[in-house]
C-alpha cells in the first residue's frame, strides 16, 4: 500500500494541483507513518497558506486519502483575515463541487461542511479563547504560527500539542516563516529543537555565515523564484532597497531569508539615507501638489506634506499655543529653541491661545502660500473637520488605516526617498527631521508595517505620517491599475 504522504501528493496531482517540489517532499515526510507533528518553515512568498488550504480541502473531499466521514479537521491562522485567506484557497480547491458543501463565514466563525458525510473543516484565529476543547479533531493545519498572538498563541499551541495521541489518526501540521516571533517563543524553539519522537521538522533558511544580499544565498532558500518571475522581481527590488537603507535589512533577512531576526520595530528611514535625500537639487514648484495631511486631536500637532510631481517637498505643521513653545520643547525632550526656530522659518504655525490647534489654520496657511492641492490624502480621523476647513477647494481622499494600506504607503515613501524624486525645500528640512526622528515602524503579525510613535516622544511624528500618506498617493496616481493575479499552483 502506498504511504499516506505519497497518496496525498498523487491525489493532488490527479486533481490538477501542481505542487512545487519542496511542497511535495514535505507532504510525503509529514504524513509518513508514526509522524504526529510536522513543521515546515520557509521564507515569505513560498505559497504556505496555499498549501495549507489545499491540504485542508482534501480532508473534506470524499474520495481523498485524508477524508474521514463525520470527522472534524481544523485550520488555525494568526488572524480572522488570514483565516479567510485559507478558507478561500479551500473554496477554490472545491470549486467544481461547491454545491456539495455548506459554507459559514459569519463574524468570528469560518467553516465548511460536506453535507452528505458531515465531514467538517473549521478555521480559527489564534486567540487564547480557542485553546480549550480541541481534542476531537483529525488533522490540524496551522498557518504562520510565528505570527500568532503572543499569549493566546502560546496557550493554543500548548492545547494542540498536549491533545495529540488522544485519538487515532491525529496529526498537527504547522507551516510558516520564523518571523515575527521572538527567538525565545515556542515556534522558533520548536524549529530549533523539535519535540521528540513522532516529529518531523524542515527549515529552509539561509545560513548566518552566508552574505545576506548574494543572489545565490537568496535563491537557495526561495525555490519559487525559479518558476515565479514576479516573485523574483519583488525580492530583487526589496534586496536593492535594503542595500541602500540599513533599516530595511532586518525585515528582508527575516522574511526573505527566514533568519531569526527581530523586525518588530525599526526606523522609517535611516538617517544617512535621508541626508542623501536632502542633498538632491530642489526643483521649483510646478503645478498643483498632492498633499498628505495628518489632523491632530486634542493637544497633538497637525501636519501637511506637499509633494509636487517633480519631487519637490514642502512640509508645514500646526501646534496649539498653550503651553508655549519653550514648555513644549521641555515636555518633548527637544533642544531648547528648536521649535522657535521652526516657527521663525515659517514652517511651524502656532494657534495662539488655544489648547487644541484648529485644522483650518493649517489649511488656510497652505492656500495663502499659493499651494492649491490637486488632492488631499488623509486618514478617516477627524475627516469632518478637514472637509469643513477645505470648503470644497480640493478633493479629499480618505486612506483607510488597515495594515495593508499602511504597508503600501510606507513602501512608497521609502522608494521615493531612496530612488527619487523626493527633494526637500531647505526651510522645511528641520521640521521633517523632527517628524522622522519621532516615528518608528512596527511589523505586524503578517509581516506588514505601520507607523507608531516612539514612546519617549509624544506627538511629533505628524509630519512623517503626512509624508507617508502623500507618497502613497503620489505612487498610486502614477501607476495604471493592474489586474490581480491569483496563485493556482506552480510546477515543482
Amino acid at each position: 500500500m502506498q504511504a499516506l504522504g505519497s497518496s496525498i501528493v498523487a491525489d493532488l496531482k490527479r486533481r490538477g494541483v501542481r505542487l512545487p517540489g519542496f511542497h511535495a517532499d514535505f507532504v510525503r515526510r509529514a504524513f509518513a507513518p508514526g509522524i504526529e507533528l510536522a513543521a515546515l518553515s520557509v521564507p515569505r512568498g513560498s505559497a504556505k497558506t496555499w498549501l495549507a488550504g489545499n491540504l485542508a480541502a482534501l480532508a473534506v473531499t470524499p474520495d481523498s486519502p485524508l477524508f474521514e466521514p463525520g470527522r472534524e479537521v481544523l485550520g488555525v491562522s494568526a488572524s480572522l483575515e488570514q483565516s479567510r485567506v485559507m478558507l478561500q484557497f479551500c473554496r477554490e480547491a472545491l470549486a467544481d463541487r461547491e454545491g456539495d458543501y455548506r459554507w459559514l463565514d459569519s463574524g468570528q466563525r469560518l467553516a465548511v461542511t460536506h453535507k452528505a458525510s458531515g465531514a467538517k473543516l473549521r478555521i480559527l484565529s489564534s486567540s487564547g479563547k480557542r485553546a480549550m476543547g480541541l481534542a476531537n479533531f483529525g488533522t490540524i493545519f496551522a498557518d504562520e504560527p510565528g505570527a500568532w498572538e503572543d499569549r493566546g498563541g502560546a496557550l493554543l499551541w500548548d492545547a494542540l500539542r498536549t491533545s495529540l495521541g488522544k485519538q487515532g489518526g491525529q496529526r498537527l501540521v504547522l507551516i510558516g516563516t520564523r518571523a515575527p516571533a521572538s527567538a525565545d517563543s515556542w515556534w522558533p524553539v520548536l524549529l530549533e529543537t523539535g519535540s521528540g519522537p513522532g516529529t518531523h521538522i524542515e527549515v529552509r533558511s539561509a545560513p548566518d555565515d552566508q552574505p545576506w544580499d548574494a543572489w545565490d544565498t537568496i535563491r537557495a532558500v526561495n525555490p519559487m523564484v525559479t518558476v515565479n518571475a514576479s516573485l523574483r522581481k519583488t525580492i530583487l527590488r526589496e534586496r536593492d532597497e535594503a542595500r541602500r537603507n540599513d533599516a530595511l535589512r532586518p525585515a528582508f533577512e527575516a522574511f526573505r531569508l527566514n533568519r531569526q531576526v527581530d523586525v518588530r520595530t525599526e526606523v522609517l528611514i535611516a538617517a544617512d539615507a535621508w541626508r542623501r535625500v536632502e542633498a538632491r537639487p530642489v526643483p521649483d514648484r510646478d503645478g498643483r501638489p498632492l498633499v498628505g495631511l495628518d489632523v491632530g486631536a486634542e493637544r497633538s500637532w497637525s501636519a501637511a506634506w506637499c509633494l509636487w510631481r517633480n519631487g519637490r517637498v514642502e512640509a508645514y505643521a500646526l501646534c496649539p499655543g498653550v503651553p508655549d513653545l519653550a514648555e513644549r520643547e521641555r515636555q518633548d525632550a527637544m533642544p531648547a529653541g528648536l521649535y522657535r526656530r521652526l516657527a521663525d522659518d515659517g514652517v511651524l504655525m502656532v494657534d495662539e491661545g488655544r489648547r487644541m490647534g484648529r485644522i483650518e489654520v493649517l489649511v488656510g496657511r497652505l492656500f495663502d502660500a499659493g499651494i492649491r492641492p490637486a488632492t488631499i490624502y488623509c486618514d478617516r480621523f477627524l475627516i469632518g473637520q478637514l472637509r469643513d476647513a477645505v470648503k470644497g477647494r480640493a478633493p479629499i481622499v480618505e486612506r483607510k488605516t488597515r495594515w495593508s494600506e499602511a504597508s503600501s504607503d510606507i513602501a512608497a515613501f521609502r522608494r521615493l526617498a531612496l530612488d527619487g524624486p523626493l527633494a526637500v525645500a531647505p526651510t522645511c528640512r528641520g521640521l521633517i527631521r523632527v517628524g522622522l526622528a519621532s516615528a518608528a515602524v512596527r511589523t505586524d503579525d503578517q509581516g506588514g508595517v505601520r507607523l507608531i510613535k516612539r514612546q519617549q516622544l509624544r506627538s511629533r511624528d505628524d509630519v512623517a505620517v503626512a509624508g507617508v500618506l502623500a507618497c502613497g498617493g503620489w505612487e498610486r496616481s502614477m501607476q495604471r491599475p493592474r489586474p490581480r493575479a491569483r496563485y493556482t499552483g506552480l510546477a515543482g
